[in-house]
């Protein structure tokens, strides 16, 4: 969808946006795959209410500041709009919370593949409500993307309680943020036409500020911030300035700039590179079964959200 949101400079089909790599959205996969394997080391330490009151206030401000500065008509925004942006910001406050309680429960590789399935109940909800139709193929692709999912979740090993205490809790609730995300980015769409993607993005990252601060505010005091070893410091500013401030606007940049196609292609690339940083940094181990679950899965989104001959395609990550 969002390729309809901020009008490119070309429109590419699916082979055409592989045939030259796009470096920025690329370097952006790598960031936001990283920044989950991040939060979920940082959860640690953080509860995820906490985490989230500290990382929208500060993310939603570097994203209002480059709003400002690049003159995107925040007032005329806010002036004409406000109420549907609170409405999106608690929309995205729910969906946060929901997406770091699961992280905080499950293995990050299964929390961002189980994520990645977003696309799908964009395309399901829109088909219900008769906004789109589904193609046999997109409807083969559906049932694909569950099936591999239930491969990932059933398929894993022996747990580790310290690193997955509620794993298939977790899942469950991932699976929930991630039609919560469908929401959201449905919802979004006229009002992304009207300001941009950027001025939506921000203020509504701001605007969830109004449900994570009561709710987080004072688990964030109590982080037991003497227990912050230098690379609880250095993780924490990578998933704020390098997660939100470079990846959400080098993302928009690049759909502006060569296309959506050339771009949201690349998300399916970040379970991906979660799941490598994970192995590297977490020590998670997935299964021969689960990374057979994960191939079929982002082949199962692929087909559902994708529509043969066109540009057209939906965003898999938030963040």
């Amino acid at each position: 969808m969002l390729e309809q949101l901020d009008k490119p400079q070309h429109a590419l089909t699916d082979s055409q946006a592989w045939a030259k790599v796009n470096w920025p959205a690329l370097s952006v996969v790598v960031v936001w795959g990283i920044g989950t394997v991040a939060a979920k080391f940082l959860l640690g330490v953080f509860s995820p209410a906490g985490f989230l009151c500290l990382r929208n206030l500060a993310g939603g401000l570097i994203l209002l500041t480059a709003v400002v500065l690049l003159r995107r008509g925040l007032r005329r925004s806010l002036r004409v709009s406000f109420f549907p942006l609170l409405g999106l910001g608690v929309l995205m406050s729910v969906q946060n919370l929901s997406f770091f309680g699961a992280l905080n429960l499950t293995y990050a590789n299964e929390a961002m593949l189980v994520f990645s399935t977003s696309p799908v109940w964009t395309g399901l909800i829109v088909a219900i409500a008769g906004l789109e139709v589904m193609s046999p193929r997109n409807w083969v692709g559906f049932f694909i993307a569950l099936g591999g999912v239930a491969l990932v979740v059933l398929g894993a090993g022996t747990t580790s309680s310290s690193v997955a205490p509620a794993r298939i809790t977790g899942d469950l609730i991932m699976l929930a943020s991630a039609v919560l995300y469908g929401v959201y980015m449905i919802l979004s769409r006229p009002l992304m036409q009207r300001h941009g993607t950027l001025v939506v993005t921000a203020v509504a990252m701001v605007l969830s500020n109004v449900v994570l601060v009561p709710v987080g505010l004072g688990e964030l005091i109590a982080t037991p911030w003497m227990q912050l070893t230098s690379l609880h410091w250095v993780l924490l500013a990578y998933t704020i300035f390098v997660g939100i401030g470079y990846g959400m606007i080098m993302w928009y940049r690049s759909v502006r700039l060569v296309g959506a196609a050339r771009t949201i292609v690349y998300q399916y690339l970040v379970p991906i590179v979660t799941l490598a940083a994970a192995v590297a940094f977490l020590h998670e181990q997935p299964t021969r079964w689960q990374l057979a679950g994960i191939a079929v899965t982002l082949g199962g989104v692929y087909f559902a959200s994708h529509r043969p001959g066109s540009p057209e395609a939906r965003p898999v990550a938030q963040k």
